[in-house]
């Protein structure tokens, strides 16, 4: 398995610049995108390293190099700041298309589905125990995690179940919407929940990847 604990984290560089709206090289301003690019880099980074709690507007602003003020403009405040970074990293970085192309066996393929999800899982276990943590007393912020998985990683996977449905190797009947959800639940539990929260060994993942994708597989053969 491909989920080797190495200590980097998910989070890009901090964006630092000036303030919203001090000029510039060639005195361009800067604009609304960079500024709250900037605000996003930094909140991810923040938000990680301290949990939401602990994580001040102050500090987002200064690592960003903008006005503090902007966070309540653009954002709505702490909270508001907290779900757009969840829509715009998770959205980019689930990862649900980034994987390697289709391999000609399903199992295989399912075998490696998990396994680059318990790679991103373990990649950025900090900043998902913040915003799960969070999830549990703002509805925002779960609806958020919802709609970025229904949207990224659910329709990857279902893709890639349509081209094997096409070519014969999965029952034309199959409801693919279901198992494509019920696999990427299964992979979120297993690369957050059993890697990070439960630290179970790699051995033991694996063991529980291959007879899920044997098990999946085996169920969605034609008969």
């Amino acid at each position: 398995m491909d989920a080797s604990r190495d200590a980097d984290g998910c989070c890009p560089g901090n964006g630092t610049g000036g303030t919203d709206g001090a000029c510039e090289g060639g005195g361009r301003k800067r604009d609304r995108a960079a500024t709250e690019s900037a605000l996003l880099d930094a909140a991810k980074l923040v938000f990680a390293e301290r949990g939401f709690d602990a994580a001040t507007t102050r500090e987002i602003a200064g690592r960003a190099g903008v006005n503090e003020q902007l966070i309540q403009r653009y954002f709505s405040g702490k909270s508001g700041l907290l779900v757009a970074v969840v829509e715009r990293y998770w959205r980019e970085e689930a990862g649900g298309c980034d994987l390697p192309p289709p391999h000609e066996d399903l199992e295989t393929d399912l075998a490696r589905f998990l396994h680059a999800h318990l790679k991103h899982s373990w990649k950025c276990r900090d900043f998902t125990r913040v915003v799960l943590a969070r999830a549990l007393v703002d509805q925002a912020v779960a609806d958020e995690m919802a709609r970025t998985l229904s949207e990224s990683r659910i329709p990857c996977l279902m893709k890639r179940l349509e081209g094997y449905r096409d070519r014969g190797a999965i029952a034309a009947d199959a409801d693919l919407a279901n198992v494509a959800a019920g696999i990427a639940t299964l992979s979120f539990g297993l690369g957050f929940l059993d890697q990070v929260v439960f630290g179970r060994d790699d051995a033991g993942i694996c063991a529980m990847v291959g007879t899920l994708a044997h098990t999946i597989a085996h169920g969605l053969t034609p008969r």
